[in-house]
């Protein structure tokens, strides 16, 4: 590993403790990238990827909430912004896919490029903060249904969008809309659909505010970055969320849920167990140098626990 400072030190500052984690070293990746994203504008010259990977190795979890790491789980990413300001009047739309949002994986080793773009088309500035728009998460949690006096253990399986004008699957919803099945011994046992899904009651607190005022919802967080538009060597932007265990709710016991356990997802046909966060853990953010265009190359993960729950 050789480290760079073409752009200066950045840095991001990671969940609830305060403390930043340093993204200013580069990463010089052996090998080709894993995903072509969608490319902006002409690509000639040095190319910037977006590149947003997962990682799920073990963290410590002190909410007092049960919680499962889900078997499969989705993002998908339409925007980013940046800003030279908390108010920034004139705010750099870095990219917009519209209602094409780019579906990025959560689990274990997923690597997806979200964006492609000539370094040369990059808003020189030094960057505060950013908003990354969101327009669906999909995930997919182990369940223990309750229903007719039987309980039975499934997979709970949701879309939930969360911007206006968001195309899933070749259907375009406006925020708020769901979709949840349950399903067991190969077949959909149960399921629900509506246009005023409920947020989780208490969101992560890992450095990252969803904001879910407007049409379109935002993850918002804290960046130090420096952006020269006259570098001329490829290189990936890279957003790495820690997953482990971030599906997480308050587990409900006594006499009025016969049959309900600790550490499991109850469930019955209409209702579930509080939920109360999703999403990242933690996070940080790097920069790599790539020896060719468009490349998202899986580096070894050093995600900092600090700030989990």
């Amino acid at each position: 590993m050789r480290r760079w400072t073409i752009l200066g030190t950045a840095s991001i500052a990671a969940a609830c403790s305060g403390q930043p984690v340093d993204v200013g070293g580069y990463t010089n990746p052996e090998g080709g990238g894993q995903s072509q994203p969608p490319d902006s504008g002409s690509l000639q010259g040095a190319t910037a990827t977006i590149c947003l990977r997962a990682t799920t190795a073990p963290v410590a979890h002190n909410d007092g909430l049960a919680g499962q790491t889900p078997s499969d789980q989705k993002l998908g990413i339409r925007k980013l912004t940046l800003l030279t300001s908390a108010n920034d009047p004139s705010p750099y739309v870095v990219f917009d896919h519209g209602a094409s949002a780019v579906e990025a994986g959560l689990n274990e080793g997923n690597n997806t490029a979200i964006a492609r773009l000539p370094i040369s088309s990059l808003r020189a500035g030094n960057y505060v903060k950013a908003r990354v728009g969101i327009s669906h998460v999909r995930y997919r949690v182990a369940a223990l249904m309750h229903a007719a006096g039987q309980s039975i253990t499934g997979t709970f399986d949701n879309i939930h969008v969360l911007s206006d004008g968001s195309t899933i699957n070749g259907q375009t919803y406006n925020k708020g809309h769901y979709d949840f099945r349950f399903e067991a011994l190969g077949s959909t046992l149960g399921s629900q659909s509506g246009e005023s899904g409920m947020w989780p009651s208490v969101l992560n607190t890992s450095g990252i505010e969803l904001d879910t005022s407007g049409s379109e919802a935002s993850y918002v967080f804290v960046v130090n970055l420096p952006i020269d538009p006259k570098i001329s060597t490829h290189i990936n932007v890279v957003f790495e969320l820690n997953t482990h265990s971030n599906f997480r709710w308050q587990d409900q016991t006594g006499a009025n849920y016969p049959g309900y356990a600790t550490n499991v997802f109850d469930v019955t046909p209409t209702s579930y167990e509080p939920v109360k966060t999703f999403g990242a853990n933690s996070y940080r953010m790097y920069v790599e140098l790539t020896a060719a265009p468009g490349t998202c190359q899986i580096a070894p993960s050093t995600v900092s626990d600090a700030g989990n729950d």
